[in-house]
């Protein structure tokens, strides 16, 4: 999940859901060779016995990804109700909560590229979650001031 590049195309993202961890990989576009693999954010670990409408605090884990045009690393916390934005050196600069407990992935659109979508799961989810967090599923948007990168396709 969350794969995504840098705006000039030479580092790559990966999200390790499982791991709770986003790697950074050093890429050359020429050869598609990936190198220099390493840790851009480690989340913490989901707590022993968690529920959605625990006490316990948990951040959630990193699915889908999408970057900016200023190198931004936005990343959907499944489980965690909200976005990070990271900086390209990996410190958080926004949390972004978003109103379902598994934000899914992060999509810029618009003709401009400033409306950022955000995906979001019901699937697997109790009745009470549903019941108490009811826009679970669907897709949501807001505005952002730093345009979006706009979506790449690979070619053979």
């Amino acid at each position: 999940n969350g794969l995504a590049w840098s705006p000039d195309g030479r580092t790559a993202y990966w999200a390790d859901t499982a791991a709770h961890q986003v790697r950074a990989f050093d890429f050359e576009p020429a050869t598609g060779q990936l190198s220099g693999p390493r840790l851009f954010h480690q989340g913490a670990s989901k707590p022993a016995g968690w529920a959605w409408d625990s006490a316990m605090p948990y951040g959630g884990r990193p699915d889908g990804a999408a970057v900016d045009a200023e190198g931004c690393y936005w990343s959907a916390q499944y489980e965690g109700g909200r976005l990070l934005c990271f900086s390209p050196d990996g410190q958080v600069l926004a949390e972004v909560p978003v109103p379902a407990m598994c934000p899914t992935m992060p999509c810029f659109g618009g003709e401009d590229l400033r409306t950022l979508f955000i995906t979001t799961s019901a699937h697997g989810r109790s009745a009470a979650e549903l019941q108490a967090l009811p826009n679970s599923g669907c897709v949501f948007a807001m505005r952002v001031e730093t345009p979006g990168l706009p979506v790449s396709f690979f070619k053979n």
